[in-house]
């Protein structure tokens, strides 16, 4: 039975260290402009923290199984208590990875953004209007625009987008989900003009994708592999959990928190 959940486990692991294996080859941190790099590394580095978390757990909870000299009872509420200890640490692991992620994929967006050219706000705001007037749809209208690498599609990833399809009569729920497809066009068009920083910047914001959503992988993997540990030590979830007895002695503490993850910290 040994065997088998550690194997199950490091099925598991293995599944979320290839997926990290897959971001770095595509997705190079090193390579990544600098506002915003660091913010990709420390996420990097607190979902590489979930495998040591989950590994310290596994060694701890068979420790307390060999352990003869503790009453069942004892030993029950001891793996309980390291296995609630390692899924919080693992929580905020993967919420520090995904703050981090945001934030990182924000400054991306804003460097990879085309900048309206001086004294050009007028004109575009004018032409960007007369286009999207004569459109049935300005949601697609405006995310076509987006596209362009000129001053009206500066404009249109800009406040006055947002403040446009609401005159227009687009409620909240509708410009959040034009703005994911303005922004994702914004990017693809920042990816295929000239100006190399934009280009980058636009990679970087794929880049940060790519982490948050290794990060929710790596937080669902974690949560089965926790799962299976309280099935197999028989230490379910405690619904209500009462506080610990000071009298008697604490669980072991897993690993995960020596590991100094950066602050989060916006870089533009």
């Amino acid at each position: 039975m040994m065997l088998k959940i550690s194997e199950e486990i490091e099925i598991i692991l293995n599944g979320v260290d290839q997926a990290m294996t897959r971001h770095n080859e595509e997705h190079p941190t090193g390579q990544l402009p600098a506002d915003g790099r660091s913010q990709i590394s420390t996420a990097l580095t607190a979902i590489r923290a979930v495998r040591t978390i989950l590994n310290s757990a596994h060694d701890e909870l068979e420790k307390l199984r060999l352990n003869d000299t503790l009453y069942p009872e004892g030993r029950k509420r001891m793996m309980t208590e390291l296995l609630d200890d390692a899924e919080e640490k693992i929580n905020q692991k993967v919420s520090t990875a995904d703050a981090n992620a945001t934030i990182a994929r924000a400054s991306f967006v804003v460097g990879a953004m085309p900048q309206m050219s001086k004294g050009r706000d007028l004109i575009a705001r004018e032409d960007a209007r007369l286009i999207l007037d004569a459109s049935k749809d300005p949601i697609s209208m405006i995310t076509h625009l987006a596209q362009r690498q000129d001053d009206v599609g500066a404009l249109v990833v800009t406040q006055w987008g947002a403040d446009y399809l609401r005159a227009r009569g687009h409620d909240d729920h509708e410009l959040k989900n034009a703005q994911a497809a303005i922004i994702g066009m914004a990017l693809n068009g920042a990816q295929q003009g000239g100006d190399s920083g934009r280009a980058a910047a636009a990679r970087g914001a794929l880049a940060a994708d790519s982490v948050a959503g290794l990060a929710g992988a790596t937080g669902q993997a974690a949560r089965s592999v926790l799962s299976s540990m309280r099935d197999h030590y028989g230490a379910p979830r405690q619904r209500s959990p009462k506080p610990r007895d000071p009298r008697r002695p604490a669980a072991p503490t897993v690993l995960g928190e020596e590991i100094t993850l950066g602050p989060v910290v916006p870089r533009y």
